[in-house]
């Protein structure tokens, strides 16, 4: 059989060649996703035990026969037992490794439940299956969103990776309606009565697939036709919590919130837009605390499991569960560090104020689209600069946004690039010659990055260390003067650390631009001319 590099990674090109040739001899298609297969048809429940056994085939209930090595006499065993059972063999498909050991999982998963249940004939409905099956599929080839889009003729299914969206599959409108329902109704931790597409609803969803705890963040909105539906995947049961190196902050960033983690008391805010791994960045600052200190995490929901802290998860349909309602209780527990998931009103504002003037380190998250905006924000929020000016209350200021890597195995460099060409001149007019010699384009893609021409996302943030002349800065809400002076020493914005990015290889120039503005003459101009 053809060599695979793990039970559920990627198919090996010899392998996939193999399958190729199989399926062109036989007109057939290759079988590797559940969208290649009918939905209502799961496991044969008399071939699955064999089929575990084997490990490189799988038996539909309809007969059809999935296979890595469909020529091997293993099929041909398969057809055999099947007739001795006085059961008609299928079609036969040529099938990835990857996708038999998500069948096989989920059968196992089936037979868990019985076992639980202590039933021998009761399993997962069809549209929970096919729910599992989308989410595995999703974390298989790491998706951050699902968008199920519902309108009246059909459903589409679109999945977030690297950043973009790209379209995954084409349903029903009739499966897209009762995978939404089923999600919120029987998946959820405090699931619904009945779904109702006609209004906002939101909600978490823990799910055992594969013998991993998957978590996941339901929203849903009405839409003109239908509606649509976004499952974030917080987190896949596999994973560690990431280190701020990791993540891709630099050594001089990390020395920054490294030394405001060990102050006894102040507000460490870190800054995004909507997925820019704000949560996660708060994740790894929480493995900085001592085990010595008591650790109190304020979230909605709860994302990422961290052992060493109380995660309390708060319902804000409920005003006594809201984030500033449960962080007023925090403090009567006797804290040490207390994080507020999110800042998202004026109470919960002045509670984070109020618990770094009583001693409290305390870490948030904020919505702004600069570091230096978090002052702005706050004081949007009813907070004065004068309070914010305190020396106990700010310690460190942080945002952060996302950039895709491109592939290192399929990169090229940037002036071999065509689609490229045009922009090289007003590059080369801002950063040099010298970085656009030493700069990488994203490739045509290859096997290793899903043909994406992406190997996943870094980091690029903003990190300010809050001193007394910053304070004065705030206190005047001087935010220009404040970036000016941050700048004469030494302080890196978002297009700074880009440019070193894109000098390094690490990101091509278009991804950059998304992320931190256009590149050119014209936006490193003080003076704007308009003739």
């Amino acid at each position: 059989m053809a060599e695979v590099t793990s039970p559920t990674g990627d198919v090996s090109d010899k392998e996939m060649a193999l399958l190729g040739q199989y399926a062109a001899a036989t007109r057939t298609r290759i079988v590797s996703s559940p969208n290649d297969i009918d939905a209502k048809d799961r496991a044969m429940e008399e071939m699955f035990p064999w089929c575990k056994e084997q490990g490189s085939i799988f038996v539909l209930k309809s007969g059809v026969i999935l296979s890595c090595d469909p020529t091997s006499r293993t099929v041909q065993n398969c057809k055999s037992l099947l007739l001795s059972k006085g059961i008609h063999p299928g079609q036969v498909y040529a099938a990835t490794q990857a996708f038999i050991g998500l069948l096989l999982a989920s059968g196992e998963e089936d037979e868990f439940a019985k076992k639980q249940k202590g039933e021998t004939n009761v399993s997962f409905s069809d549209q929970q299956r096919h729910l599992r099956d989308l989410v595995y599929e999703a974390v298989v080839q790491g998706v951050s969103d699902i968008h199920i889009q519902v309108r009246q003729t059909q459903t589409k299914i679109r999945m977030r990776q690297h950043g973009e969206l790209k379209l995954f599959a084409e349903w029903s409108e009739k499966l897209g309606r009762e995978i939404a329902s089923v999600a919120f109704n029987k998946e959820t931790d405090h699931a619904t009565s009945h779904f109702n597409p006609l209004v906002p609803q939101d909600a978490s969803m823990p799910l055992k697939i594969h013998s991993k705890d998957i978590r996941l963040r339901l929203a849903s909105v009405p839409a003109h036709g239908g509606f649509d539906m976004v499952m974030r995947i917080l987190t896949t049961g596999s994973e560690h919590n990431a280190t701020l190196e990791d993540l891709g902050y630099t050594k001089k960033q990390i020395d920054i919130i490294k030394m405001a983690m060990k102050l006894p008391f102040g507000a460490i805010i870190v800054a995004g837009p909507t997925g820019s791994g704000k949560t996660t960045t708060l994740a790894s600052c929480m493995e900085m605390v001592e085990t010595t200190a008591k650790l109190y995490s304020i979230e909605d929901p709860v994302e990422k499991v961290v052992e060493e802290a109380t995660q309390v998860p708060v319902n804000t349909e409920k005003e006594d569960r809201s984030f500033a309602s449960m962080g007023r209780a925090a403090l009567r527990m006797d804290p040490d560090v207390i994080i507020l998931g999110e800042t998202r009103d004026e109470d919960t504002a002045h509670v984070i104020v109020r618990a770094s003037i009583t001693g409290h380190l305390v870490l948030t998250t904020l919505h702004t689209n600069r570091a230096t905006a978090i002052i702005t924000r706050l004081v949007d929020m009813g907070i004065s600069p004068v309070l914010l000016s305190d020396s106990s209350v700010l310690r460190c200021l942080m945002c952060q946004r996302l950039i895709p890597k491109v592939c290192p195995k399929c990169a090229v460099p940037l002036r071999t690039s065509v689609r490229h060409h045009a922009f090289i001149p007003d590059w080369e007019a801002v950063l040099g010659v010298d970085i656009i010699n030493s700069a990488r384009a994203r490739g045509a893609g290859c096997e290793s990055c899903h043909m994406t021409g992406v190997s996943g996302r870094t980091v690029v943030a903003e990190v300010i260390w809050v001193d007394e002349e910053g304070r004065y800065f705030i206190q005047k809400s001087d935010i220009l003067g404040w970036e000016k002076y941050l700048k004469e020493n030494g302080w890196q914005d978002f297009h700074d650390r880009a440019i070193q990015l894109i000098q390094d290889g690490t990101c091509d120039p278009f991804d950059a631009e998304k992320v931190v503005g256009p590149i050119n003459p014209a936006t490193k101009a003080k003076q704007y001319k308009y003739q």
